[in-house]
């Protein structure tokens, strides 16, 4: 068994095993191993396990993969304790023989091993040695036993709610440990809006249910309690309603009959979510001050779990809509929807963007000789890397279009270099087919190429669609223009439209005049321009 043990430039560290045949390393989202830092190219190595061997391969990254103070050319075969620097990342490699793998069981006492498997209670030693022995400790054992029963309690009230998210599941839970004390007969949990309000009670649970045709008494929640828990926020014990002053012009609990009864607050962040209410009809001081002890932890624990829960629910919600803006437009505009979130409203403004298509040459044909799981395997990962490459020069993802993706740049936020980020993104799709190709026969992957088209120009640009579903785009002749490009572009290669390379202001880029293009929809040919990428210097590639 293989893994690296990864250190970060925080000092954090981390494990990998190396279960696949091929382990891709960079910063984008779409790498096995994902380093996320700049110093970290977005597609920066490949680990390769090759009958039991392992090698590192670098993937044309800017500071390289470093081994022993060397930057490796082509690929290094791993050896055990050898570490590998990638940017500020460390990757030592380790070999794991299982046979010297130790396993020891732990010695656990009997009574607390009953506790961790939620076993049932033994029978007390009092009860064991009833009679023969001195009444006084039999009364201690007892007392011993009942704060034993009391921790146990607690114990699993710690387990058990911390593991329920969604209020059925904490409700059920929290009514099954209140039962657990003994004088307990009725009980039942009530839940509170932000206003104070009664939004949810629970069914009212009894320790003896009826048969039959009888019914079962009714709750009658005395306002004098629900007043002053909202009030205090602080449990309440009432041992004996006819002597109890606190609740003397209660005419509720009179009827009721009530003798005993428990109230906590649920509470949590502040908030009272609502009570947990117990209670005892026959007995006047039914309940202990050790069990109200109890009975008010399990209700503060109760409220913790579902402060814990409208969290989570929060957070998943924000969550959902971030990551449904993050799907298509890069941080910076996440950001600035995500401060201003009414600022997102139907309708539209004309202004200049950069407009790139990108299309996988030929795969459909492709496809027709794969097994569908692969072919949206492939996609997946194209996709992830190229939305990664789109976000990193500040453009944003209009859509994907079958084996397609439609960028902009420029919209809803210039750079003021969009015809330059444009461009400088499909040089990067292009060096990043290359280095997918060449790990082709590893993921046993059929080679591809790309072919990407670039127009700037006025379209209209805004939220479309209908209030129930919005999209973010752009529509006009500068889109279809585009597009037309894309279409007339091979594998390989990137047509800029005279519009777009009027924009690029730095002299890095070599562009080749081409023979004026015909296309749908214009009179005229129009002038276009081949960005000969391949002849760059290697000193003005991106990451």
């Amino acid at each position: 068994m293989s893994r690296i043990i990864i250190s970060a430039p925080d000092g954090k560290r981390g494990m990998l095993e190396l279960t696949k045949p091929l382990i891709s390393i960079g910063r984008g989202a779409a790498n096995d191993l994902v380093l996320p830092d700049n110093s970290v190219s977005r597609f920066h190595a490949v680990i390769k396990c090759q009958d039991g061997q392992t090698f590192i391969a670098d993937r044309n990254s800017t500071n390289g993969v470093v081994i022993e103070g060397e930057r490796i050319v082509g690929e290094r075969e791993l050896h055990h304790n050898d570490v590998a620097h990638l940017g500020s990342y460390e990757l030592r490699f380790e070999e794991v023989r299982d046979s010297g793998i130790l396993i020891k069981s732990a010695d656990i006492p009997p009574t607390l091993n009953d506790v961790l498997r939620g076993g049932s209670r033994r029978e007390g030693l009092a009860s064991q040695f009833s009679g023969q022995i001195p009444q006084e400790l039999t009364d201690q054992i007892k007392r011993l036993e009942r704060e034993n029963h009391l921790l146990t309690m607690l114990y699993d009230a710690g387990i058990a709610l911390s593991s329920k998210l969604s209020l059925d599941g904490i409700s059920e839970q929290v009514m099954n440990l209140a039962f657990r004390i003994q004088g307990v007969e009725r009980g039942f949990m009530m839940l509170f809006n932000d206003s104070g309000e009664v939004t949810r009670q629970t069914e009212v649970r009894y320790r003896r249910p009826q048969t039959g045709s009888a019914s079962q008494p009714h709750i009658i929640l005395s306002r004098a309690i629900l007043d002053r828990i909202r009030t205090e926020k602080k449990p309440i014990l009432v041992t004996d309603v006819a002597t109890d002053e606190r609740f003397r012009g209660s005419e509720s609990m009179r009827i009721a009959g009530l003798r005993s009864a428990m109230c906590a607050p649920l509470l949590g962040s502040g908030k009272l979510f609502g009570i947990l209410y117990v209670d005892n009809l026959e007995k006047p001081q039914a309940f202990t001050q050790d069990e109200w002890n109890v009975f008010a932890l399990v209700a503060a624990q109760a409220g913790a779990a579902i402060d814990t829960l409208y969290a989570h629910e929060q957070i998943a919600k924000q969550v959902t809509q971030r990551a449904a803006l993050e799907r298509f437009l890069s941080p910076e505009v996440v950001e600035m929807v995500a401060k201003n979130p009414e600022g997102v409203r139907l309708g539209g403004i004309n202004q200049k963007v950069s407009i790139m298509f990108a299309d996988i040459r030929g795969f459909t044909t492709l496809s027709e000789r794969m097994e569908p799981e692969k072919v949206v395997e492939i996609l997946n990962n194209y996709f992830t890397h190229v939305t990664d490459i789109i976000f990193d020069h500040g453009g944003t993802l209009d859509k994907y279009l079958g084996d397609g993706v439609m960028a902009l740049f420029g919209a809803p936020l210039s750079k003021g270099n969009d015809a330059e980020n444009a461009v400088r993104t499909a040089q990067a799709i292009q060096r990043l087919v290359i280095e997918l190709n060449r790990d082709a026969p590893e993921r046993q992957w059929p080679e591809f190429g790309v072919g990407i088209g670039i127009n700037t120009g006025i379209v209209t640009a805004g939220n479309i669609g209908s209030p129930r579903r919005i999209d973010y785009t752009v529509i006009g002749d500068t889109v279809n223009t585009a597009a037309r490009l894309m279409s007339n572009a091979p594998a390989g290669k990137i047509i800029i439209s005279q519009a777009t390379a009027a924009d690029l202001t730095e002299s890095r880029f070599v562009l080749t005049a081409l023979s004026p293009l015909t296309v749908k929809g214009k009179s005229e040919p129009i002038p276009v321009f081949r960005v000969d990428w391949e002849n760059e210097l290697a000193a003005t590639q991106p990451n």
